[in-house]
């Protein structure tokens, strides 16, 4: 199948340009999502540095507010009297002082324990709670109990996310315990557990605190994005902050992932991308709150993040197809336009080629190609002398051929004579040597037949003598 060079040199150059065009492409492609990804990760670092930041500020909140009340005078010596004396009216009257006085600054604290040395509860803002107890391994998972119970004054303690199961009081606690000093002695008398909320740790991470408190934004992680999260993992690998995704999720939802493998298991932060609770693919980093046993996630869904990638992708590919269209179109009528005096020279060569040699190849431009005109229209001109001297050669040779044919039949025609002339003479000689040897042959027979008499009588003569 024959290709026009225009066709080869535009086939070729295409495939070049579009060669290099999606070399080029793809480089930066690569490069953009490495600067787009190392940026998101760098963002969502700060983000969840600033979150376990104010992670910290809320437990260092509560705990500074319940030391604050376990330093209360009130608190330590009427709780000093009432385990002294047993006074149930008089432990009503100092849950009633902590609800009014106390927990009227923050709704966030749920419930006020104050227990006695031996776990159990003589002072409690919800009144069911008065005289619980539970088994001290249970006292110190859920409380803290015996390290608040051996801790200096204002020493403070938090535990992790817990469900309790009072009437009213279901949802997720965590809590703040403190050591009661008697006023009078120095000594532990008694513990103060405050029950606070676990909605705290989202109303921060969400950002709702911070609007709530009077910030213009605070949400906008989770406005901007519909699959950003923040959310909090305890050491059982149990997400204690509500999802996004997954409703009742509290306690409820095991996140077996890559970041909280790292925070629990080898005691490191990670960033990077990795497949989340719900197997989806995200990008994320995480904090490890090592004393409070817990961890802090921050992830995105990576399609989500780069969608706007993709699409501006998308577009390139787009506009490469029209550049690579529209520069193969102007290297078409450029060759088109270049290979128009090469289209001339070939025509002439066709007919070059028919033996017409009046034709000229008529480029006018001033370069390679008309150089190469000029030099094409020489050797037209050489190859019509050649061929007008060829002819005059074929002339002279046919008329010298024709003299040597003229004359190689004379000299044939000599040679015939010659040939039959010598012909006769050897006939002749031949019938007279035959002569000759017929004579030779009769004078041989008589010879013989002498010689054979001469030998019997040479016989006859022996004989004779014999006899006589």
């Amino acid at each position: 199948m024959r290709i026009s060079l225009s066709y080869k040199i535009i086939f070729f150059f295409s495939a070049v340009v579009l060669t290099i065009i999606v070399i080029v492409s793809v480089y930066f492609y690569n490069e953009i999502g490495k600067i787009f990804e190392n940026q998101i990760l760098y963002n969502l670092i700060n983000i969840a540095e600033i979150s376990e930041g104010q992670i910290f500020l809320l437990f260092e909140k509560f705990k500074t507010r319940t030391s604050d009340w376990s330093s209360d005078g009130f608190i330590r010596s009427e709780f000093e009297e009432i385990i002294k004396s047993n006074d149930s009216q008089r432990a009503e009257r100092l849950a009633e002082y902590v609800e009014t006085e106390k927990k009227i600054m923050d709704p966030a604290i749920m419930i006020t324990d104050i227990f006695n040395l031996d776990g159990v509860a003589v002072v409690s803002t919800f009144k069911e709670r008065i005289g619980h107890s539970e088994p001290l391994e249970e006292m110190d998972e859920e409380y803290n109990f015996s390290q608040a119970k051996n801790a200096s004054f204002g020493k403070s303690f938090a535990s992790g996310l817990i469900y309790e199961a009072e009437p009213g009081h279901s949802e997720p606690l965590w809590h703040i315990s403190v050591p009661i000093v008697s006023l009078k002695t120095d000594e532990v008398i008694g513990v103060m557990v405050n029950h606070i909320s676990g909605k705290e740790f989202y109303k921060v991470l969400s950002g709702k605190f911070q609007v709530k408190m009077g910030a213009k934004t605070g949400e906008l992680f989770f406005t901007n994005q519909k699959t950003s999260e923040i959310y909090l993992v305890n050491k059982e690998w149990l997400m204690i902050t509500p999802s996004r995704f997954v409703e009742d999720a509290v306690l409820k939802q095991k996140v077996d992932t890559e970041p909280i493998k790292k925070c629990f298991e080898e005691n490191q932060e990670f960033n990077g991308i990795y497949k989340n609770y719900l197997g989806k693919e995200v990008i994320g980093a995480s904090m490890c709150l090592t004393d409070q046993g817990l961890a802090l996630i921050a992830e995105i869904g990576k399609d989500e993040l780069f969608f706007p990638l993709k699409e501006k992708r998308n577009q390139a590919i787009l506009i490469i197809g029209l550049i690579w269209l529209l520069s193969s179109l102007a290297v078409y009528w450029v060759i088109k336009f270049f290979l128009n005096n090469l289209m001339i020279i070939q025509k002439t060569a066709v007919e070059v080629a028919k033996n017409n040699y009046e034709v000229k190849a008529t480029v006018k431009s001033k370069d390679e190609i008309g150089d190469l005109a000029v030099i094409f229209n020489n050797m037209i001109d050489k190859i019509k002398i050649s061929q007008k001297q060829l002819k005059e050669a074929d002339t002279r040779l046919k008329e010298i051929n024709l003299s040597l044919e003229q004359k190689v039949k004379e000299r044939t025609a000599e040679l015939e004579k010659l040939r039959i002339s010598l012909q006769e003479g050897v006939a002749q000689k031949t019938r007279e040597l035959n002569r000759k040897l017929e004579e030779l042959e009769k004078f041989k027979e008589l010879t013989i037949g002498r010689e054979l008499k001469m030998i019997e009588l040479k016989k006859e003569m022996i004989e004779l003598k014999k006899h006589a």
